[in-house]
């Protein structure tokens, strides 16, 4: 039995198909019956059995803890049951493999559309219709086509993991050997494109990249996303929340995050620690787990190639590129077990002024591009508390930064004291010193002339985190500065710091001051009070 398949269909700009005109007939494509049809049912909800079933794959012991996450439903029974996944991979730990399956599976089974009744023929239709579009991207569209070419490999029956050692053959693969994906055309004539046939109801596979922070995927309504090497984008956060999670706002479509490691500490590191399963804050709807490289000997490594390449590694790297752990960067300043310490997250990011108290307002005042910070320490008694802080971006007017600031000092000094304090650097800065000239008592840092100047002030705030001097809240914009703090090397010279500079100016001005001050002191020649 056959069914007569009309020509590819069309899509317009936002990759949703559009109906032909005319009806000419193509190439008759088999309906699945019998076995075939068994096997299709079971592996809509089991990617462990359909990937070594529909393309000859077994997955090892990491790649089926990811599959099985992926595959979890809602309460409704279709819609996933975490709509964020963060994966911390090892390097060669099968992670490009496992991705591109798990994203044909859920366009081949339109995974988060509510199935169809088989004896309801409108209920079909319905089905069938929808539109489908999962994106795969990554910061450069050279690495989002890894997927892609995985996926070709997968469904020519090419790709070294459908080799079975044991018979000395490759293992048979449904997919491979049926017309139902379409593979080798491009969308809009540039981007590679997979299209699943419209017998299995016509998803689409997208390949971006987030070059732009992602501009170009604006407007766009997608059914799933994932996002490969995430640990590498620049504007993660940005790209995230302003971007890809009103995506699939209309869909309620899951996002994969996947990526081995990068040295240090940074936004994918945060992002996988909201799933992290150790965590008790961990948000109910987002996992986390690692692949390591461990888990691919016997399947895609011999366990002899692993131990001589991992017997000359540096020992210290080997949780971050065997293992996927977040370790340290090499070169940084700040002690990253300290630097957590300092950040409470039960700490309100806003905190408004009590009466009595004394506080810092750091201020980095940015020039041309560089973004402006105000923070503001209470330092009346230690440890001192992070209040409130103001950050400006891009482009800025000298009358926006000197409102920003002096809304800042004049909230923090009724009925208390609100001393602030700059960086009145180079030429930019004198000038900001000429506008800040009103708001007293006013400081100055100049980090101009010996390097020894900048080096005390780091010192000082060094010892101030180590000591646990200051707690400082852990969500809202004090999180960008802890990952400005994790990340800071001396040679800075590449990196945003203009968040750790001014909480150096504040914890500066606070260790100069004595804790719980006298109050209304009455001066007496002879040493007594009167």
């Amino acid at each position: 039995m056959s069914l007569l398949a009309t020509q590819d269909p069309t899509y317009n700009e936002r990759g949703e198909r559009k109906p032909h005109r005319n009806s000419r007939i193509s190439t008759p494509l088999p309906i699945p019956q019998g076995d075939v049809a068994v096997e299709l049912a079971a592996g809509r909800l089991d990617i462990e059995r359909w990937a070594l079933w529909a393309l000859g794959i077994r997955l090892n012991r990491g790649q089926r803890r990811f599959v099985r996450a992926c595959a979890m439903r809602a309460g409704n029974g279709y819609g996933p049951a975490f709509l964020d996944i963060a994966v911390s991979a090892g390097n060669r730990a099968g992670k490009t493999l496992v991705l591109a399956i798990v994203i044909l599976h859920h366009a081949f089974y339109k995974m988060g559309i509510r199935p169809a009744r088989p004896d309801d023929r409108d209920d079909l239709l319905r089905w069938a219709r929808a539109p489908y579009s999962w994106y795969h991207i990554s910061y450069e569209g050279k690495v989002a086509n890894l997927v892609y070419d995985e996926l070709v490999k997968l469904l020519t029956h090419a790709h070294m993991a459908q080799w079975d050692p044991q018979t000395g053959a490759m293992r048979p693969a449904w997919l491979s050997e049926q017309p139902y994906v379409q593979w080798d055309k491009k969308f809009a004539g540039e981007y590679p494109w997979i299209v699943v046939n419209p017998l299995f109801g016509g998803g689409q596979i997208h390949f971006r990249h987030t070059n732009e922070k992602a501009k170009a995927l604006l407007g766009l309504d997608m059914n799933g996303i994932s996002f490969d090497e995430a640990a590498f984008e620049l504007y993660l956060d940005t790209v995230r929340h302003e971007v890809l999670h009103l995506r699939r706002l209309s869909t309620g479509g899951p996002i994969f995050y996947i990526s081995t490691p990068t040295a240090g500490y940074n936004a994918f590191s945060d992002l996988w620690e909201e799933g992290n399963p150790e965590n008790p804050r961990r948000l109910p709807r987002t996992l986390s787990m690692r692949l390591s490289t461990r888990d691919n000997i016997g399947y895609g490594l011999t366990q002899e190639n692993f131990d001589d390449i991992v017997g000359g590694f540096p020992e210290h790297l080997i949780p971050q590129n065997i293992d996927g752990y977040f370790i340290e960067g090499e070169g940084a300043y700040f002690h990253a077990p300290a630097v957590e310490a300092i950040f409470d997250p039960d700490l309100p990011d806003e905190q408004a002024p009590a009466k009595g108290h004394r506080y810092v307002q750091g201020v980095d005042p940015g020039i041309s591009h560089d973004a402006t910070w105000g923070l503001v320490l209470d330092h009346t008694t230690r440890p001192w508390t992070g209040v409130r802080v103001r950050k400006r971006q891009g482009r800025q007017s000298i009358p926006s930064v000197v409102n920003m600031i002096a809304e800042q000092r004049l909230l923090y000094s009724q009925g208390s004291l609100c001393t602030t304090i700059i960086d009145d650097t180079g030429m930019g800065g004198k000038m900001y010193r000429q506008e800040f000239a009103g708001l007293t008592p006013l400081r100055t840092f100049d980090f101009a002339g010996r390097k020894e100047q900048k080096l005390n002030l780091l010192a000082n705030l060094k010892a101030t985190i180590d000591k646990g001097l200051v707690r400082l809240p852990r969500n809202g914009p004090w999180a960008e500065l802890r990952r400005q703090l994790l990340g800071y090397r001396l040679d800075d010279r590449k990196l945003e710091q203009d968040g750790v500079m001014t909480l150096a100016m504040a914890a500066w001005h606070a260790s100069r001051n004595p804790d719980n001050p006298l109050t209304d002191a009455t001066f007496s020649y002879y040493g007594g009070t009167d």
